[in-house]
Order: C-alpha cells, then sequence, then structure tokens
C-alpha cells in the first residue's frame, strides 16, 4: 500500500528538484519516502537523531537543510574525541546465576526501563566502563582505566558500537566541546560586527 502525495514546485521548491533530477536522470518523476528510523528507535525527530541513524545504519548519505553528508572511516581519535552518556530509559545491572549444579556465574546487562526483557548481555569490562560514567564521560579517559590490553580495549569499543546501534547509550560530542563551539561562534560573530 502507499498513499501518494504530490509536490509544488511552489510549495516545496528544494524538494520538487530533487524529484525533478531524479526524474531527468531515470525517466520517472516519482520518489519512495519511508519512515526514518531502525528497529531500535521510533521515527527520527531531531537532527541529532537523523545522524546517529545515518552513522549506525548503512545509508549512503544524509541530507540536512542544504547540507549533503557521506560517511568516512573513523579513526580511532575520532572514537575517543566523542562522549559517552547513559539516556535516562537504560539501567545497568549484575546477577548471578547457576552454570552449572555447583558453579555461579556473574552476569552484567544493560535493559531499558520500559523492556526489561530486553537485556543485553555485556562483557565484564563494558560493564564497568559504563559504571563510571556521571552525567558524561570522554570515551578516551574511560578506555584508559581499561589495562593496555588492545585486545580489551577492541572488545568494548565494539561493545560500545553495538550498545549505540541499539540506542543503549549515546555517543556525541561532549557538551564542554559543544560550549567552545558555541563560544568560537559567538566570538567569530562579534569580531564580523566589530570589523
Amino acid at each position: 500500500t502507499a498513499r501518494l502525495q504530490t509536490v509544488s514546485r511552489n510549495a516545496n521548491p528544494a524538494y520538487w528538484e530533487v524529484i525533478n533530477a531524479f526524474k531527468k536522470r531515470t525517466g520517472t518523476p516519482i520518489l519512495l519516502n519511508t519512515s526514518f528510523n531502525n528497529n531500535a528507535e521510533p521515527i527520527v525527530d531531531s537532527v541529532a537523531d537523523a545522524i546517529a541513524t545515518f552513522l549506525t545504519t548503512e545509508l549512503d548519505g544524509l541530507v540536512v537543510g542544504p547540507f549533503l553528508v557521506k560517511k568516512r572511516a573513523a579513526t580511532l581519535q575520532d572514537w575517543t574525541a566523542l562522549a559517552v552518556s547513559l539516556p535516562p530509559y537504560v539501567s545497568l545491572h549484575q546477577t548471578r546465576a547457576y552454570k552449572a549444579p555447583d558453579r555461579r556465574e556473574t552476569h552484567c546487562e544493560i535493559s531499558t526501563t520500559h523492556f526489561s526483557s530486553d537485556s543485553v548481555r555485556i562483557s565484564h569490562d563494558l560493564f564497568n566502563l559504563l559504571m563510571r560514567i556521571e552525567g558524561e564521560a570522554m570515551l578516551g579517559d574511560l578506555l584508559n582505566t581499561i589495562a593496555p590490553d588492545q585486545a580489551k580495549r577492541d572488545a568494548v569499543m565494539e561493545g560500545l558500537r553495538r550498545l549505540w546501534e541499539q540506542r543503549l547509550v549515546r555517543l556525541h560530542p561532549s557538551q564542554a566541546a559543544r560550549m567552545d563551539q558555541d563560544c568560537d561562534q559567538t566570538l567569530d560573530q562579534h569580531n564580523r560586527l566589530s570589523a
């Protein structure tokens, strides 16, 4: 099924131009518009949501206003410059369970408060890293608390990426970096006005 919608050049010139450009390339003046989300979240509601979905899915590009964003391979330095925070709807747990009749084992999990049955088992290293977060923490600083064992660090990074894809953690520019950027923009505006 589909809900057909028309776009007039006067009502939405930018979107009309996209459709027209597609028509010129393909001969078909129609675009398919689907909901913008993945299976771990509701529909995208902000630019931050759009960027997170773009970075954690196999989308090729993201258009926000007049900007077209393409992916590039992220370096370890790119990752470690990000802040990590826990959304208010997640919680961390440790549970003890019998692995054998005479042996118990501790499991670490992260779950959402609204779907507690959807717990995700995580490593002890990742659990300990997440427990260190108060508000937000720099990923590079958190990784420095792990022994210099590269295999452990790589495993924690892979675990964080999987949790980010499921929206169980947030990876984002730090608040301090955003404040620095805002100050730089304010200074630039001030300098332009006073010049």
